[in-house]
């Protein structure tokens, strides 16, 4: 059973190592526990670094709907940027506004090994790029300044009490 790691767990800051399909056969169960978790805590998105796994999987759900499992994910053909709030599961209550790019096409491989190429806009890109950086050992506290950090900070918690 797969569980949430919290902005203080090391393993958030650690790069993600490729996922192998020749040597790791699980892609499919992986990919449904992680999608399972993140419909537990009502998420649009979950790196694998935040269920301790250091591997380049993410999951995430589309604004339409459609849930997809991004494995050996990256991001080409980046457009103009814009700043919108984000926030993030190992993060409860912490909402900061972020800078990225608005429309990004994606490519990553899906459960079976398929190469998948998809062009994403608005919040779905958003998302991608923030699960991206997740594999990379970025959380997107590092997109802020001390300040902006410091003043988010005082807002969480006052909502986490």
């Amino acid at each position: 059973m797969l569980k949430l790691h919290k902005e203080d767990d090391p393993v958030l800051k650690l790069q993600s190592d490729d996922w192998d399909f020749n040597t790791q056969t699980d892609a499919a169960v992986l990919e449904q526990e992680m999608m399972e978790l993140m419909r537990q805590y009502n998420a649009i998105g979950l790196a694998a670094n935040q269920v301790g796994l250091t591997k380049r999987v993410f999951v995430m759900k589309l604004k339409n709907g459609q849930e997809i499992g991004c494995f050996n994910p990256s991001i080409s053909n980046l457009a103009e940027k814009e700043i919108a709030e984000e926030g993030c599961l190992s993060f409860p209550n912490l909402w900061i506004k972020v800078e990225r790019n608005k429309k990004i096409v994606a490519k990553y491989l899906d459960n079976a090994g398929k190469e998948c190429i998809i062009e994403l806009e608005g919040i779905d890109a958003r998302c991608f790029q923030h699960e991206l950086d997740h594999l990379d050992g970025i959380t997107f506290t590092q997109h802020v300044s001390p300040l902006k950090l410091q003043m988010a900070r005082k807002k969480q918690r006052k909502l986490n009490g």
